[in-house]
């Protein structure tokens, strides 16, 4: 069955109408931005049945252009039901289901789409990512979630912070296999050192996140800040 963008459309507007600190992206996609980050809410359509699945999500907004900010997200966070499982929501029936996963989501997003962000509270919502199976077992996923660390306390000047999180970097390189990190980064002691780079000329970091924040699919969202 071809699910059509109507039906789409009815599912995305039901689900804006339950986060309305969001704006519309795209027909799956609901995002804010929240200092150097997109996050939000995206309808995953299963492959091979005409079923969905709600995902929370955060990217990056320090790459080199919108295009490249949105092709990797820092958090993919499953939507679980009350039982703990999997959602699949069949488009047809999304008004029998779609409630219960809301419910679930005001639950388990860690962070607020209503207000600004603490760094804390953020650094609260990464570390929680380290408990999840598939975190644990890719150092690349680990890389992902410190860089994301780094930079939203360098968002905010907090040097006290990046000290700290570059410490676990290092601890964290202790426990990862070099061929499940290099395929992707390169030697853990040069990744380390264009995060260096980064941190050492915030000026230029905050004045590529300004300027993505500009594009112009991104300045029509919702925005709030991160704060200290």
């Amino acid at each position: 069955m071809t699910i059509s963008n109507s039906i789409k459309k009815d599912i995305l507007n039901d689900w804006s109408k339950e986060f309305q600190g969001l704006s519309p992206y795209a027909q799956n996609k609901l995002y804010k931005v929240i200092g150097p980050f997109v996050t939000g809410v995206e309808i995953f359509k299963l492959p091979r049945a005409d079923d969905y699945r709600p995902y929370f999500v955060c990217y990056p907004l320090w790459k080199s252009n919108e295009k490249e900010c949105l092709e990797e997200s820092i958090i993919l966070q499953e939507i679980k039901n009350k039982r703990g499982l999997q959602f699949n929501i069949p488009y047809i029936k999304h008004s029998v289901f779609y409630r219960e996963a809301v419910e679930c989501a005001i639950k388990q997003i860690p962070i607020s789409f209503d207000r600004d962000v603490s760094l804390s509270n953020l650094f609260d919502a990464i570390n929680n990512q380290f408990s999840y199976i598939l975190i644990k077992s890719s150092p690349v996923q680990q890389a992902k979630l410190l860089e994301a660390k780094i930079f939203a306390a360098l968002y905010i000047n907090d040097m006290v912070s990046i000290k700290k999180v570059l410490e676990e970097v290092n601890k964290s390189f202790q426990n990862w296999r070099p061929d499940l990190f290099e395929w992707k980064f390169g030697k853990p002691g040069n990744w380390l050192q264009g995060l260096q780079k980064i941190v050492n000329n915030r000026e230029g970091f905050l004045k590529q996140v300004k300027a993505n924040k500009q594009e112009k699919k991104i300045i029509k969202l919702k925005s709030s800040e991160l704060t200290a």
